[in-house]
C-alpha cells in the first residue's frame, strides 16, 4: 500500500511515510548518531514491498492462482477450494468458500485491509519491562484478509479481483498467464492436455450425436485453458454418402435366399433401382404388312430366346432381325416371316426394375419371378467411414470438427490454431462411433508420425 493509502486507512495524522516510487529510492541508509525517524522505517517498507512486488508482477498476472483454487458448481452453489492467489503483487492465502450464485455471475478474491491497534490488541503494547516506554502505544498493524466473494458484494477498504464467471451453468476462468510465460510455453512445450479432458459418445438422437467431455485442464497458446465439470456437447449427425451406379451381380454372389443380395459397399444408406432380368412368351403377337417391323409388348429387351407360329420357327439374323432402339422384330430380311395379320409367339428376356427392401448390408428383390443367374444391377447410396475430431478453443468451448470421408483411408483434419485436439472420432456407420483419446499434444502427433514413418521404412526395407 503507498503511504497514502495507508495514512487514509488508519486515520491518523501522526503517520508519515515520503516514499514516491518516482524518486527512485533505492535503499534507506541508517547513520550512527542520528535519531531513526518513524517515517524512514515505514518508507523502507514500501521499498522492499515495491522491489517484491516488481519481482512477482513480472512473473504472474493480477488474480492467478498459484496453488489450489479450484471451484465447482451446482446450482445454487458455487464451491470454491483453499489455495493461494496473486493479488496485487503479492501471494495470498485464500480460505475455501461455498456461495449462492444465480445467473451470470463474477466470482473472485476481495483484499480487505483492516488497522488492528493497541485498544484492539494489548499485546501491541510495548512489551520491554523495566524500560520507561513499557506499555506504552506503539505501531499499528495493518491486517489484510482474502476471502472468495462476488462482484456485486460491498466491503469497506477492499479491492476485488474477478477469476471466475459463471454463466447459464457455464464456468470460465478470467485471467491468463503472462504473455512471455505464454510464449515459452507455447514454443517448448506446443499445445498439451495437463489432466482430464477425455472424450465420451453417448448416443444418437434427433440427427445429433452426443459427447461428453470431463472436466481438466490444459494449455493452448501457452494459457491454462480449463473445464471445471463434466460437459455435455453435440454435433449434427452428417452422413457422407457415395453413389454406386448400376453395381453389377452375378448369381454367385446371390445368398442361400436367391433373392437376397449381398452389396460390395456397406453401410447402405439407401438404394435407387434394382434391375432385373425377367423372360416371357407373349402369345398370338398380330404380324403386320410384309416386312414390316412389329414392336414386343415391353421396353429393354435384351435377347430374343425363340420366334414360332405353330410348329413352324423362325431364325434371327435370316428370317427377322431384332431392332434394340425399338423393342421389335424386323421382317425386312429375305427369309420366311409370317401371314400378314397372323398370329404367331414369341419368346424373349427384358430387363426390368425390381420391387425390392434392404438393410445395411443386403437388398432383397421383392419379385419372384426374375432370372437369377442373369446379371442383377443395383444402384444405391452407402455411407463413407470418415475420421473426425473433438477439439477445445482456448475460451473453454468444445466442438466436432468433420474430416473428410473415404472408403480406404479417411483424411483426419487439421487441429485449428488456438485449439488443442483432444480425440479422435471413427465414424463407421455400422456400430456406435469409436473415440481416441491417445493423441493429446503436439509432442504425441510428432512421436506418433515418426513411428508411422518407422513403419513405413521398416515395409519398404522388408520388400
Amino acid at each position: 500500500m503507498t503511504g497514502e493509502e495507508i495514512k487514509e486507512l488508519i486515520g491518523v495524522p501522526e503517520y508519515y511515510n515520503r516514499y514516491d516510487k518516482s524518486k527512485g529510492w533505492d535503499y534507506v541508509a541508517v547513520l550512527v548518531g542520528r535519531a531513526t525517524q518513524a517515517a524512514e522505517i515505514n518508507e523502507l517498507q514500501n521499498i522492499l514491498e515495491a522491489k517484491t512486488k516488481a519481482v512477482g508482477s513480472s512473473l504472474y498476472e493480477e488474480g492467478m492462482i498459484i496453488d489450489g483454487c479450484g471451484i465447482s458448481y451446482s446450482s445454487p452453489n458455487a464451491t470454491l477450494a483453499a489455495g493461494l492467489i496473486f493479488l496485487d503483487g503479492l501471494v495470498h492465502e485464500v480460505a475455501a468458500r461455498v456461495l449462492t450464485v444465480t445467473g451470470t455471475a463474477t466470482i473472485g478474491v476481495w483484499k480487505i485491509s483492516t488497522v488492528l491497534t493497541q485498544d484492539e490488541d494489548s499485546s501491541l503494547r510495548n512489551p520491554a519491562l523495566g524500560y520507561p516506554e513499557y506499555r506504552s502505544p506503539g505501531a499499528y498493524r495493518i491486517i489484510t484478509k482474502t476471502q472468495w466473494g462476488l462482484s456485486t458484494e460491498t466491503h469497506e477498504d477492499a479491492t476485488f479481483c474477478g477469476v471466475y464467471k459463471i454463466d447459464g451453468g457455464k464456468i470460465t476462468r478470467q485471467v491468463k498467464a503472462k504473455p512471455d510465460i505464454a510464449r515459452y510455453d507455447r514454443h517448448a512445450h506446443g499445445n498439451y492436455a495437463v489432466e482430464g479432458l477425455t472424450v465420451s459418445f453417448v448416443d444418437s438422437a434427433s440427427d445429433r450425436q452426443n459427447f461428453t467431455v470431463t472436466k481438466g485442464l490444459a494449455h493452448i497458446d501457452g494459457y491454462e485453458t480449463e473445464i471445471f465439470q463434466n460437459t455435455a456437447f453435440s454435433a449434427d449427425e452428417v452422413i457422407d454418402g457415395e453413389e454406386i451406379t448400376k453395381e453389377v451381380t452375378q448369381s454367385e454372389t446371390l445368398t442361400g435366399d436367391t433373392r437376397k443380395i449381398v452389396l460390395a459397399h456397406v453401410p447402405v444408406e439407401r438404394i435407387s433401382v434394382v434391375r432385373v432380368t425377367k423372360q416371357k412368351t407373349v402369345t398370338n403377337l398380330t404380324h403386320g404388312a410384309a416386312g414390316c417391323t412389329d414392336e414386343l409388348p415391353d421396353d429393354s429387351v435384351t435377347e430374343i430366346i425363340e420366334v414360332k407360329q405353330g410348329a413352324k420357327f423362325y431364325t434371327e439374323g435370316a428370317d427377322f432381325a431384332f431392332v434394340s432402339e425399338t423393342d421389335g422384330l424386323d421382317w425386312s430380311l429375305s427369309g420366311d416371316e409370317p401371314t400378314a395379320g397372323s398370329k404367331y409367339d414369341v419368346t424373349y428376356q427384358y430387363r426390368v426394375n425390381a420391387g425390392f427392401t434392404f438393410d445395411t448390408t443386403s437388398v432383397t428383390v421383392s419379385d419372384d419371378d426374375f432370372l437369377s443367374d442373369e446379371p442383377i444391377d443395383v444402384t444405391y447410396a452407402y455411407r463413407m467411414p470418415r475420421k473426425d475430431i473433438v477439439v477445445m478453443r482456448e475460451d473453454s468451448s468444445v466442438e466436432l470438427i468433420r474430416g473428410v470421408a473415404d472408403t480406404e483411408n479417411p483424411v483426419v483434419p487439421d487441429t485449428p490454431s488456438g485449439a488443442i485436439r483432444l480425440a479422435v472420432v471413427s465414424q463407421t456407420w455400422v456400430s456406435p462411433p469409436s473415440v481416441d483419446n491417445s493423441v493429446r499434444s503436439i509432442q504425441e502427433q510428432i512421436s506418433e508420425l515418426a513411428r508411422k514413418l518407422h513403419e513405413l521404412e521398416g515395409r519398404i526395407d522388408g520388400g
